[in-house]
C-alpha cells in the first residue's frame, strides 16, 4: 500500500477515534449530571402542600385499579432535579415525575408544577405512563435490566486487551483496534439510549390504552415541551449541537412523536 494512503488511513482512523472518545465522553458527562440533579433532589427536598401528595395518590390509586394492581407509594417535590431559575418555567430540569427503585420497592415522584398545571385528566395519563415503567421493571429480571451494562463493560475490557495486544505485538494494528473498540463503545451506548426511547414509548401507549384520553395524552405532551423540553438556542453553532444532543443522548423521544405513536396505538388497537 503506498505511503500516501496509508498515511491517509491513519488520519481517518485518528479522526474517527476522537470522535467516538468525544462522544463517549459526553454521554458519561450527561450520566453524571443526571445523577447528580438526582442526588441534589433527594438530599434537598423542598416540602409540598399536603393536598398535593394526596392528589397524587389519589391519581396512582385510580390508574393502578384499572389494571388491578397495587399502586406504588408516591411523593411530591418541588422540582425535580434543580430550578430552571426562569418563572416562565416552572418545572425543575429533572422532569414532570420520575419512577424510583429503592430496596426493589417502587416510589413514583411527582413535580408539584405537573400538578398544579395540568388537568386532573392529564395528572392521571402522567401517572399511568409511571405506573407502566413500575410495571415493566417489576415484570423484568435483574439480569435483562442490568445486561446492557455487563456487556458494555465486557467489551471495553476486551477492546483494551486487544489494544495493548496490537501495541506490543503489531503496533500498526494498534489504531484500527483502538477505532473498533471506540465504535463498538459508541454503538453499545446508542443501543441503550434506543432501549430508553422505546421504554418511553412503550408506557405511552400503556398510559393511553389504559385512559382511552388522547386528550389528556396531549395536553401532556403540549405541558411537556412548553415547560420541561429544552428550547433550542439562538446562536447557529449552539443549535446544531442541542440538534445532535437530542439526536444521540436524549432518552425522551420528541413530544410531538410521542402523541403520534399514541394516536397511532388507539387507531391500531381500538377498544373493544
Amino acid at each position: 500500500m503506498a505511503d500516501p494512503v496509508t498515511s491517509a488511513l491513519l488520519v481517518i482512523v485518528a479522526i474517527a477515534y476522537l470522535a467516538g472518545a468525544f462522544l463517549v465522553v459526553t454521554a458519561l458527562a450527561k450520566v453524571l449530571g443526571a445523577w447528580a440533579t438526582s442526588w441534589r433532589t433527594r438530599r434537598h427536598p423542598e416540602p409540598v402542600d399536603a393536598g398535593l401528595q394526596h392528589q397524587a395518590a389519589a391519581a396512582m390509586a385510580a390508574v393502578a385499579a384499572l389494571v388491578n394492581v397495587t399502586p406504588p407509594a408516591t411523593d411530591v417535590v418541588a422540582y425535580l432535579g434543580a430550578p430552571t431559575g426562569d418563572d416562565a418555567r416552572p418545572v425543575g430540569d429533572g422532569g414532570l415525575a420520575v419512577t424510583r427503585f429503592r430496596a426493589g420497592r417502587p416510589t413514583v415522584v411527582f413535580a408539584q408544577a405537573a400538578l398544579t398545571g395540568l388537568s386532573p385528566a392529564a395528572v392521571q395519563s402522567l401517572a399511568a405512563h409511571e405506573l407502566a415503567h413500575v410495571i415493566r421493571r417489576e415484570r423484568s429480571s435483574a439480569a435483562a435490566r442490568y445486561g446492557w451494562l455487563g456487556g458494555y463493560l465486557a467489551l471495553v475490557l476486551a477492546g483494551a486487551a486487544l489494544t495493548v495486544a496490537a501495541l506490543v505485538a503489531a503496533p500498526r494494528l494498534a489504531g484500527p483496534a483502538l477505532l473498533a473498540t471506540m465504535s463498538a463503545a459508541v454503538a453499545f451506548l446508542a443501543l441503550q439510549v434506543a432501549f430508553d426511547r422505546r421504554e418511553e414509548i412503550a408506557a405511552d401507549r400503556f398510559a393511553v390504552d389504559l385512559t382511552r384520553d388522547l386528550e389528556a395524552a396531549a395536553e401532556l405532551m403540549r405541558f411537556y415541551e412548553t415547560y420541561v423540553a429544552k428550547p433550542l438556542p439562538a446562536g447557529a453553532l449552539a443549535r446544531v449541537w442541542a440538534q445532535l444532543e437530542l439526536r444521540w443522548f436524549a432518552t425522551h423521544p420528541d413530544p410531538r412523536a410521542r402523541l403520534a405513536a399514541m394516536r397511532r396505538h388507539l387507531v391500531d388497537e381500538p377498544s373493544d
